[in-house]
């Protein structure tokens, strides 16, 4: 008996060295056979985000995964320590395997006869999470041996940052910057010690623990992490009570979905960026510019138009820092998800500034210089003003201003066709595809489809005095182009300083009242058929763009630049401007005035320009230069200075003293072409002109209380 009792536990002996020796020897064969692991980037989503790191979208990763990856130091230590404490207590000190956690489950699970603990370390979940497989003793082997091998060649920094950033953390999050954004709306480097304890707790079961759904089993596991952070001594007692009476309500937060449209187009051309990515939006302009936007098309919807689009651009750097591609990007009614910012339609009239700029740097023309306006046919059809009515010989300044359609003819005719498409290739109109001679004259007239985006930053070519630089959407310098000079500073401020004197700024504003206001210049653009209303207002901060319209393409009667988009235009700039401490343009060196033969001043380029016109009109003619025959204006509220009107006429020498009226009262005189100031009181108003020859000039006005606004 004493020797089969003697034999008996021999061979118990020798079973449990045998069982022991097993795993080690399983190990050994498997590190051989075994290739090292290939650790793949995991799919990573992107967090669009606004010029100071505020978010605007989070774009999921290719497996649908909310995972936003962030840098090892860009994790709460506090979330560190909870991971290690919940997960993985030795990691610091073991090789990759935890032999005492294997013993143990072994030594358990084979009491039990089934599965009581486990021995995963966050290195074999690392591996795990990296390379599925079915769960199996085999797969525990292979994920074992790829944790040691990894170990060798990797820092346990760099393993922790793997697995913050791919742990499960319910639903389709993935990572802790995900789970902190998502359930406490905040990074996960901003993680209070209880916050981050409750994360910590979740890759066990992400799903039974998920706190916005299970709150109390994940306060539950929040303890027990809390208690073995203690146990480790990586949290004091103080600070472990501390984080249990703190109050949490995890989430969901809702994730961030503001400016749709600008992010559609952000994703479509930053389709291979990953990670958090910085854009040039501010989200707080966007908010300002959506608000406008709305406030206006509530009055517009009722005129049965259901489009409109703004771009907001930063002068200096070309930065897009508003962008609305619709009035309600979810309003499927009115296609509002369509970006009509980047849609391509007919600019009207809007293209007119490049070709005037264009020939005051040739030098065949001048403020000053006279064009022709009388009926002409283009192309077998006839074509005139937007007023029904010609001008015979008029000032450059006076075409462009009035957006006269004969006398920008005429220029593209002087610059030649070929020269004026290339021009507007070159400002980067990248929808003009066709040949020069498909457009023919009409290109300054709308001939051509062109996007309000585009349109925007070839203005905001002349806003940087001639520098033309590619608009960008991210901080980082994504614009794919070096900046280049289209038009020299002096043609740039030519431009600017016609179409932003002191009666530009009243008629757009609408009220007599321009010291708290922004100086801009801004030209408008009107389609054929009265399909599109656009308006383009620069200074040297920033580029404003406008665009009104119908997605079908249909007209209607309110669609008038200078009536429906121009105010929309002006709101926005009064809103994102410094008032009168926005800056505006000084002369550049080069530039130096004259006068011209009918007495007026005018800039020029010496040497470039061609001499002061020696013409005179055959027979002189009074016109009232401004303000414009049926023109409205309303009168800024109470105090207010520069409650004026400046009442200009032209076609007389400058000798000539010219004596103006109103409603039949005489004002006064004025003399040497200088305007005339007038305070006028509310009413309708018949202004009239007469020189001392007996020749008369009149226009009639209204001016509102409160509430109105002039038209071009």
């Amino acid at each position: 008996m004493r020797t089969n009792g003697h034999s008996g536990g021999r061979a118990r002996r020798r079973a449990c060295v045998a069982l022991a020796l097993a795993p080690g020897l399983a190990l050994c064969v498997a590190y051989r056979l075994t290739s090292p692991p290939a650790l793949a980037p995991m799919p990573a989503g992107t967090a669009l985000l606004d010029r100071d790191g505020l978010p605007l979208r989070i774009v999921l990763a290719a497996d649908d995964a909310d995972r936003r990856p962030v840098a090892y130091a860009s994790v709460s230590p506090w979330a560190v320590k909870a991971l290690i404490a919940a997960e993985d207590k030795r990691f610091l000190r073991h090789p990759g395997i935890d032999l005492f956690a294997m013993a143990r489950a072994l030594a358990q699970n084979a009491v039990r006869r089934r599965r009581v603990s486990g021995a995963s370390t966050i290195s074999t979940q690392v591996i795990r999470l990296a390379e599925p497989r079915p769960r199996t003793w085999t797969t525990k082997l292979i994920e074992s041996v790829k944790a040691l091998k990894m170990e060798r060649a990797s820092d346990k920094q760099s393993i922790l940052e793997r697995y913050v950033n791919t742990a499960p953390f319910g639903g389709n999050l993935s990572g802790m910057e995900s789970a902190a954004r998502v359930y406490f709306d905040k990074a996960a480097a901003d993680l209070s010690l209880a916050e981050a304890a409750l994360l910590a707790g979740l890759p066990q079961a992400p799903a039974r623990l998920r706190p916005d759904r299970h709150p109390a089993a994940a306060r539950q596991r929040m303890r027990y992490v809390l208690d073995r952070m203690a146990a480790l001594d990586f949290i004091t007692a103080e600070q472990r009570l501390a984080a249990l009476r703190q109050p949490l309500n995890a989430g969901p937060v809702p994730r961030p979905f503001h400016a749709p449209h600008f992010c559609d187009l952000a994703q479509q051309r930053l389709d291979r960026r990953r990670g958090p990515l910085r854009t040039t939006l501010d989200l707080g302009m966007q908010r300002e510019v959506e608000a406008i936007v709305a406030t206006h098309f509530r009055a517009l919807a009722r005129e049965r138009i259901d489009g409109a689009a703004a771009v907001v651009i930063e002068v200096e750097s070309g930065a897009v820092r508003a962008l609305i591609g619709s009035p309600d990007y979810f309003n499927r009614e009115r296609n509002g998800m369509v970006n009509s910012a980047v849609a391509a339609r007919s600019p009207g009239s809007a293209l007119k500034p490049f070709l005037y700029a264009l020939a005051l740097d040739r030098g065949t023309l001048t403020p000053g210089a006279r064009l022709d306006d009388s009926p002409m046919r283009l192309r077998g059809m006839a074509s005139g003003n937007f007023d029904g009515r010609f001008r015979g010989s008029v000032t450059v300044r006076e075409a462009l201003v009035l957006s006269l359609n004969i006398p920008a003819l005429h220029v593209v005719s002087m610059n030649g066709l070929r020269d004026t498409v290339a021009l507007l290739r070159d400002l980067g109109l990248r929808t003009l595809t066709r040949p020069a001679e498909d457009y023919g004259l009409g290109i300054a007239l709308g001939g051509g489809e062109v996007c309000l985006l585009d349109l925007a930053n070839a203005y905001a070519c002349l806003a940087r005095q001639g520098v033309y630089l590619p608009y960008r959407l991210t901080e980082e310098d994504d614009s794919g182009g070096a900046a280049w000079r289209i038009f020299s500073p002096e043609a740039a401020y030519m431009v600017a300083d016609m179409l932003g004197g002191q009666e530009r700024s009243l008629d757009l504003y609408g009220h007599i009242a321009d010291a708290e206001l922004p100086r801009f210049a801004w030209k408008t653009g009107t389609s054929s058929g009265f399909r599109d209303a656009w308006t383009i207002a620069w200074n040297p901060r920033h580029v404003v763009g406008v665009w009104l319209g119908n997605h079908d393409g249909a007209g209607s009667s309110a669609l008038i630049g200078a009536r429906s988009s121009a105010p929309l235009a002006a709101d926005i700039f009064r809103a994102i401007g410094r008032g009168a401490h926005d800056p505006w343009y000084a002369p550049p060196a080069g530039l130096r005035e004259r006068m011209t033969a009918d007495g007026d001043r005018e800039w020029h380029i010496p040497g470039i320009s061609i001499p002061a016109q020696a013409t005179r009109r055959a027979e002189e003619t009074l016109t009232i230069v401004f303000p414009v025959d049926g023109s409205v204006f309303s009168l800024a509220p109470e105090p207010c200075s520069g409650r004026k009107l400046f009442l200009r006429a032209a076609g007389m020498p400058p000798s000539t003293p010219l004596h103006w009226f109103a409603n039949g009262r005489y004002l006064g005189e004025a003399r040497n072409n200088a305007p005339f100031p007038w305070s006028p009181q509310a009413g309708a108003w018949q202004l009239a002109v007469v020189a001392p020859c007996g020749m008369r000039a009149a226009t009639g006005i209204r001016v509102l209380e409160g509430g109105g606004r002039g038209r071009e």
